[in-house]
């Protein structure tokens, strides 16, 4: 009876330590994105044995998701699509498939209604974007699908347009129509306080649109936070950057009114960015020449008024030398320019041949500037330009 006493006692003290360490294990969930790791708690049932951060997964249809449970994804109306977490966890999709809304979860996407149909319904939507925590700095919108109608012949989006309107500071974003799948966009999200940022579409007419646009929240200490200023801020030592509404298969209109900044995060070792046109085809950069026409205009040629069209590389010379290499207009030579239009990239003025645009300014920036007075002679496509940064 001894040992049968003892045995039990045994059995009893590890089921008491087993509950013990369970229930200081419960993992907590926290409001996260991208590379961030754990963030906000928020406990799960006492009952969930597994534990698992908020992390971003893949889904089954290659939607980016959350991973948690599969009671929580339903709580929040997600769709479970696949696993996560050596398969304990559920890849939660969060989708809100109407016109306007208020968006209060990481990794959220916007789709319009009775998507992937079309939707031709005018109106405005407008969806107020929440934090989820009062650390978050930044609303990032990707736009995976993005096409409504196309700006006037003058580039003026009359018809539909997009606009992000920041929580407290910073300006409100310049109108977006047309055609603009694999943009994103920055918004201040107006970190600890109560205000909100919006993100809205008017729509007029019976066009047929589509949307999927997803909406990450970034927090103030994460390395995707763009410095301040940044309307786009793009990562990697090299990558591609195309103005609004730029296609690769069809030559369309140049936003007009356009005023941003794009950013490139400085990747450790690196010191300076060059910047040249892609390579696919001579309308790679067209910021204000008529067609046909591939001239090269920098410097004074492209101030407000006169050409008035123009991207900022601070600071750029030829192949960062800073030896008068560079010529601006009328036919003075300059080690470096800072203004770029016409029809070719290259800090010599005058030219048709493209040339990379060298920088040591940092933060990498580059300016986009377009103003109001396009006319139907202009072929102001825009631009497609790829960066490189260059080591120390």
């Amino acid at each position: 009876h001894f040992y049968k006493r003892s045995y039990y006692l045994v059995i009893n003290m590890r089921c008491l330590i087993l509950t013990t360490t369970l229930l200081f294990s419960i993992s907590s969930v926290r409001c996260s994105q991208p590379g961030a790791g754990e963030r906000k708690a928020r406990l799960f049932s006492m009952f969930s044995l597994i534990n698992f951060p908020n992390d971003e997964c893949t889904s089954s249809d290659s939607e980016c998701g959350t991973c948690m449970t599969a009671s929580e994804c339903s709580g929040k109306k997600g769709l479970v699509s696949g696993t996560c977490a050596q398969g304990f966890g559920a890849c939660c999709v969060l989708r809100l498939d109407t016109c306007g809304g208020t968006i209060s979860n990481n990794r959220t996407y916007i789709r319009n209604p009775g998507y992937s149909s079309t939707y031709s319904t005018a109106g405005t939507c407008t969806w107020t974007l929440a934090k989820c925590a009062s650390n978050i700095c930044m609303m990032r919108l990707d736009f995976d699908t993005s096409s409504v109608s196309q700006p006037s012949s003058a580039g003026a989006c009359t018809t539909d347009y997009f606009q992000g309107t920041p929580a407290k500071t910073g300006q409100t974003t310049p109108l977006i129509c047309g055609e603009n799948a694999g943009q994103h966009i920055y918004i201040d999200a107006g970190a600890y306080n109560t205000a909100s940022a919006t993100f809205a579409l008017t729509m007029t007419g019976s066009t047929a649109r589509s949307w999927k646009i997803k909406v990450s929240q970034i927090e103030c200490s994460s390395l995707t936070k763009p410095p301040d200023g940044c309307m786009q801020f793009h990562t990697g030592s090299t990558g591609t950057v195309r103005s609004l509404n730029y296609q690769d298969s069809t030559a369309y209109e140049q936003l007009q009114s356009t005023s941003y900044t794009t950013c490139v995060r400085q990747e450790k070792g690196y010191c300076k960015i060059g910047w040249k046109q892609s390579a696919d085809n001579q309308d790679t950069f067209k910021m204000g020449r008529a067609s046909g026409t591939y001239t090269s205009l920098n410097g004074k040629g492209c101030d407000p008024s006169g050409q008035a069209d123009y991207v900022v590389i601070p600071n750029g010379s030829d192949g960062g030398q800073y030896n008068q290499n560079c010529k601006a207009p009328p036919n003075s030579v300059t080690p470096s320019a800072d203004r770029y239009c016409g029809g070719t990239l290259t800090c010599i003025t005058g030219s048709t041949t493209p040339a990379e645009v060298i920088s040591n300014i940092r933060p990498f920036i580059l300016g986009v500037f377009s103003n109001d007075a396009e006319t139907t002679t202009i072929n102001n496509r825009g631009f497609k330009l790829e960066y490189r940064q260059i080591s120390c």
